[in-house]
């Protein structure tokens, strides 16, 4: 019985996230608001409705985009979950849009910009 429980741990072990992986995640998160903060005061751009802070590019959609993509490129999901991933990141993007939040361009901009921080966050090794 010992031994079916080691067993089946070890399988069920390829998804849990290791240390490393934690802090490449969460640094990565952390990346992506500073960088899209930065470029924020430098572009000076405003947000389709008048408000306080500039929009472009969006914060939203750097994390975002970076969290679906650092969890497909570094996990094994089900078909069914990727699907499920992706849709959801890009309705919590959808939803800036029709709030009006985030122009299109921002959106994209936004979603550019946590692609490439996810692709240099997972060639980074700590």
């Amino acid at each position: 019985m010992i031994r079916t429980i080691k067993k089946k741990y070890k399988k069920s072990n390829n998804n849990i996230m290791k240390d490393k992986e934690a802090i490449k995640f969460l640094g990565g998160i952390l990346l992506c608001y500073i960088v899209a903060k930065v470029l924020k005061k430098v572009i000076k751009q405003g947000r389709p409705i008048k408000g306080k802070t500039y929009g472009m590019p969006s914060s939203r959609s750097t994390v975002m985009t970076f969290i679906v993509i650092f969890l497909l490129m570094n996990y094994k999901f089900s078909q069914k979950t990727k699907i499920i991933l992706i849709v959801l990141g890009l309705l919590s993007l959808f939803m800036k849009y029709y709030l009006k939040e985030h122009s299109l361009n921002q959106l994209i901009a936004g979603f550019i910009l946590g692609l490439i921080i996810a692709y240099i966050v997972n060639k980074v090794n700590i």
